[in-house]
């Protein structure tokens, strides 16, 4: 560990504050690198590894962008950071990853590693074993139907027999009135407080999904995806030298020449199986919001899905042009997809906004549409998340989970913006198929 302090204090206000240590701390980030949400995804783990181990030595100047690309990404230590965004969407999705494993298998944990939005430092809280049990015993007993009745005596008296029987090695007795009067008006304070401050804008902004609670339907469209029969690729393997993998069947694209032909059964339509890895990240980044919220929500996609479901229960649909329910969702909107990959406005058919490509073929700039509105079909609360292609989709859902551009954009909304309907344009650009600063070109409300 280097020159990481022995223990570090956190203070935990009225509950004391208490020392953890390197160890204990090193002990629960080898739990969450072995969780379902780490596991499988090497990157996370090595980022998180090193930014709590630089955070533990007080190593702050290696915690900077450029440095972690470079330490932990292999980048050129002078590369440009707003050209290849590739720590930012690491961090953002170490975020969501860390979220998960404590709404999950870390739910009972005693001590929390944190990755605060627009900081690359870990902070670390914990809390003791007794007072976490001593207070779910207190909530239990003040829950119950009936308290028993405890004789009210002197406070003093109370405390006084209560030490001596600590220190006489007695067992200490059941909770007494006056300690349970104080957790009933902590609790009450509490609820008082949480109920009385102001929503946040990015709460807001979700608030008619998560006030109902009606399982929330996430829909995605699918892509179809037309692949090689199995008499193509046995009969391109004849004539053509196969890895190890290819032989043991491990798909591979057959190289289009200028004079290669398919007959008929060549290829094999598939329809309502594939969605795109920019789908997917959409999918998590808003599963993953309403996870940490406690919202039950329903997966679907393909032809796992009817009209009567959107009248049954709030939506948000992911996707564009492989989704024909955004499509017709949101047809008669201002800001409208359109022939040609474009994103067109019906308001005024001069402007349009349509995806740029690279000379490799690649999209650097990339434009998605969001919608937040109550569905005038189906009397439900609808958010559509959609781009023109995937790049677009997953910057999409990572604006409308991400508190500070909420922020941002309400900056300049209208005061009864969290009760209008919304639709806005966003563009981003694109690096290695990564989407980054998202930025809004265009919004309406209504």
């Amino acid at each position: 560990m280097g020159n990481a302090p022995e223990t570090i204090e956190f203070d935990r206000g009225e509950a004391g504050s208490r020392q953890l240590n390197a160890t204990e701390i090193q002990r629960a980030l080898a739990e969450i690198l072995v969780s379902v949400p780490f596991r499988a995804s090497k990157q996370a783990q090595q980022l998180l590894r090193y930014i709590v181990d630089q955070t533990l030595a007080g190593h702050g100047e290696l915690l900077k962008e450029r440095v972690i690309g470079a330490e932990v990404f292999g980048r050129r230590p002078d590369y440009d950071t707003n050209l290849d965004p590739i720590v930012r969407a690491r961090a953002a999705e170490l975020r969501k990853r860390l979220a998960q494993f404590y709404v999950g298998e870390g739910a009972r944990s005693q001590l929390r590693i944190e990755i605060s939005p627009g900081s690359y430092h870990a902070s670390f809280s914990g809390i003791t074993k007794s007072l976490l049990n001593d207070l779910e015993s207190a909530a239990n007993r003040i829950h119950q139907p009936a308290l028993e009745f405890v004789p009210v005596v002197d406070p003093v008296t109370q405390i006084s027999s209560s030490s001596a029987a600590a220190g006489s090695g007695e067992k200490p007795g059941r909770l007494r009135l006056p300690m349970i009067a104080v957790l009933v008006c902590a609790l009450a304070g509490t609820s008082y407080f949480s109920f009385f401050r102001p929503k946040s804008p990015i709460d807001q902004f979700w608030e008619p999904i998560l006030r109902t609670t009606k399982p929330v339907l996430i829909y995605t469209g699918s892509n179809p995806v037309y692949l090689p029969s199995r008499e193509l690729l046995e009969r391109y393997g004849t004539t053509h030298q196969l890895d190890d993998l290819e032989v043991r069947g491990h798909e591979f694209l057959i190289p289009l020449d200028s004079d290669q032909k398919f007959g008929p059964g060549d290829l094999v339509a598939v329809r309502n199986t594939y969605v795109t890895l920019g789908d997917v990240s959409a999918n998590v980044a808003v599963a993953s919001f309403l996870t940490q919220h406690k919202r039950i929500f329903d997966l679907r996609s393909g032809e796992d899905v009817a009209f009567g479901d959107f009248r049954r229960s709030p939506s948000v649909l992911i996707g564009a042009f492989n989704n024909g329910w955004t499509m017709q969702m949101t047809g008669d909107l201002d800001f409208v997809f359109g022939a040609g990959l474009m994103i067109q406005d019906r308001s005024n058919p001069k402007h349009s906004w349509a995806s740029a490509y690279s000379s490799d073929g690649k999209v650097n700039t990339d434009y998605a549409i969001v919608a937040r509105l109550r569905h005038s079909k189906t009397d439900e609360s609808l958010i559509t998340v959609a781009g023109i292609t995937q790049s677009g989709t997953r910057a999409a859902a990572e604006f409308i989970t991400n508190p500070e551009e909420i922020r941002e954009l309400i900056k300049s909304a209208p005061k009864a913006w969290a009760t209008e309907n919304m639709e806005l344009i966003l563009q981003t650009k694109v690096v290695s198929d990564i989407p980054a600063n998202p930025t809004v070109v265009a919004v309406r409300y209504w």
